[in-house]
């Protein structure tokens, strides 16, 4: 038996990968979008306020509360095992590498490539002096010169960031792996800051399920969502991986959040569906539920959202 399981039953094993991988159709992707980077952000926004620069795919950066995060931080070319092959991106990273502020802390929810790449992770901790958060034996895929700056949780479990603010780690409904023989040996999850600013959610990859209730129960209401929106179809397959967006705005609801941005749209052809698909699918579900544009927003790379 692997020593990490969902909440609930996990459907799609290597038979459905194969059969994925060798009948999927995907939409036409442009080869290139240009959208114009963002300008190098403040040092530190303190305090209550909140600052948001989406990078690309599931990467943010959080300004708040004088400390600067970063999720799921990918700045190569692919996700991918090697770099001369698979998905590559299809824009470049909306803030410079060279114009991030001093990073205090990554969260990294999971081990997939297009998650956690070490070139990037690498990196990283060797221009900041930054903390990695992540899931248990995550930090065994690391290079052992980086295992020293990983703090790995449990489901539930919390870790003090310091500046009055705390990241919890807490289910969603996916899975690990890097290989063939790996499936389930690290935890996958998604985090919980607490602080000054409130709550913001991110769960890294998840389908929908009972777990955003169940975060809401134990953790209280969340003023900010950075909720996946992209990487949907085939349906038959993908049902037990990612959410589609009509699932996002469910989600939204069962956290009780104040406001949203949607990430984990078109910098990698990761599946079926047109490049900009899942941007106007959430727009149309979340103005058909009632809620306003201003609470619930997909930015584009190298754009900031103030709150």
């Amino acid at each position: 038996m692997p020593p990490f399981k969902n909440l609930e039953p996990f459907k799609a094993g290597l038979p459905q990968v194969l059969k994925m991988m060798f009948t999927r159709k995907p939409a036409k992707w442009p080869k290139w979008v240009d959208y114009p980077p963002a300008a190098r952000p403040p040092e530190r926004a303190m305090g209550a306020s909140l600052r948001l620069t989406y990078i690309n795919h599931a990467t943010v950066l959080i300004q708040t509360g004088g400390l600067n995060l970063l999720t799921d931080p990918h700045y190569s070319l692919r996700c991918s095992p090697v770099q001369w092959a698979g998905p590559a991106r299809a824009h470049a990273p909306g803030l410079a590498f060279e114009n991030l502020p001093p990073i205090d802390v990554v969260l990294l929810s999971h081990n997939h490539y297009d998650h956690m790449d070490m070139g990037t992770l690498t990196r990283l901790l060797q221009a900041h002096p930054c903390k990695i958060v992540t899931g248990l034996k995550t930090g065994d895929y690391l290079p052992a010169a980086l295992r020293p700056r990983v703090a790995e949780l449990d489901w539930w479990q919390s870790l003090d960031l310091g500046a009055g603010s705390k990241a919890h780690f807490v289910p969603v409904q996916h899975f690990s792996a890097r290989g063939m023989h790996d499936r389930f040996r690290s935890l996958w999850g998604g985090f919980v800051l607490g602080g000054p600013w409130g709550k913001i959610y991110f769960p890294g990859d998840t389908v929908y399920g009972k777990h955003f209730q169940l975060v809401r129960e134990r953790l209280g209401a969340m003023r900010l969502g950075l909720l996946p929106i992209g990487a949907y179809e085939p349906r038959w397959f993908m049902k037990e991986v990612h959410m589609v967006p009509e699932e996002t705005v469910r989600a939204f609801q069962d956290l009780g959040c104040e406001y949203a941005l949607g990430i984990h749209w078109g910098c990698f052809q990761l599946t079926e569906e047109p490049i900009f698909e899942p941007v106007e699918r959430m727009v149309a579900a979340r103005d058909a539920a009632g809620i306003s544009a201003d609470r619930f927003k997909a930015i584009n790379p190298g754009q900031v959202w103030e709150l």
